[in-house]
């Protein structure tokens, strides 16, 4: 090896373990970017404010403020008795937790927009793409509750009366919206991880576990032909 260096000057060496420095910070430290990484920092910047905490700086009041239920355990312990509490969380879940609250056309509506401009975002990726995107848990959350959403939303707090009361007061652009995040997810995460997703909320739902599964099915959203919904 010190032969074989002998052949080179000094000067050839030092440009030569330059070039290796940099070559090594391109590659190693800072690669070069793929078509997915370019198009999942599109995704990421664009519904930067809706699924991603703002990180307010400490002292300041924080953008987006949820609730959730206090643990029994604590609750009990506790003097004021008040059963939930609050905590930061993203303009998503603001905006889930207020439609599931209002459970009417003008709560939901900033979420179901929102959504929707999610969608139209994600339509942008190429089909290799579309898998890194379903990889990222607040893209992943966000489509995953909102179906659940919009599915207890039309069943209501107990089964619908009759098939034509199915949808309860969802219009035909919300119905829309279910069946293009069924799409999405089934095209991501594949028809088992879907089938396996509808079963499962089916049997949650209010009521459900009295009647017959052809019934339920017959009941919900799911049942739907998504064909007549551009």
């Amino acid at each position: 090896m010190d032969k074989f260096l002998a052949q080179f000057s000094k000067n050839t060496l030092a440009f030569g373990s330059i070039v290796l420095g940099i070559l090594f910070i391109i590659f190693v430290l800072d690669p070069p970017k793929s078509v997915c990484d370019t198009q999942m920092e599109f995704i990421k910047g664009s519904q930067k404010l809706l699924l991603f905490k703002d990180n307010a700086k400490k002292g300041m009041k924080p953008k987006h403020i949820c609730y959730r239920k206090v643990d029994p355990l604590i609750l009990a312990q506790k003097k004021d008795k008040i059963e939930e509490e609050p905590f930061e969380c993203t303009k998503f879940e603001s905006l889930r937790d207020r439609c599931r609250r209002t459970n009417d056309p003008g709560g939901c509506y900033e979420l179901f927009n929102s959504v929707r401009i999610l969608l139209t975002d994600l339509d942008t990726l190429t089909r290799e793409c579309s898998a890194a995107a379903g990889s990222v848990a607040e893209v992943k959350n966000a489509m995953k509750d909102t179906l659940d959403l919009i599915v207890r939303l039309a069943w209501g707090e107990k089964p619908p009366s009759a098939y034509h009361a199915k949808f309860s007061w969802l219009d035909s652009a919300d119905i829309s919206l279910f069946c293009k995040l069924k799409a999405r997810y089934q095209n991501t995460y594949g028809d088992t991880v879907w089938n396996k997703y509808r079963d499962d909320l089916m049997k949650e739902l209010p009521g459900a576990n009295e009647l017959p599964h052809n019934q339920v099915w017959d009941m919900t959203i799911f049942s739907e032909n998504c064909a007549r919904y551009p």
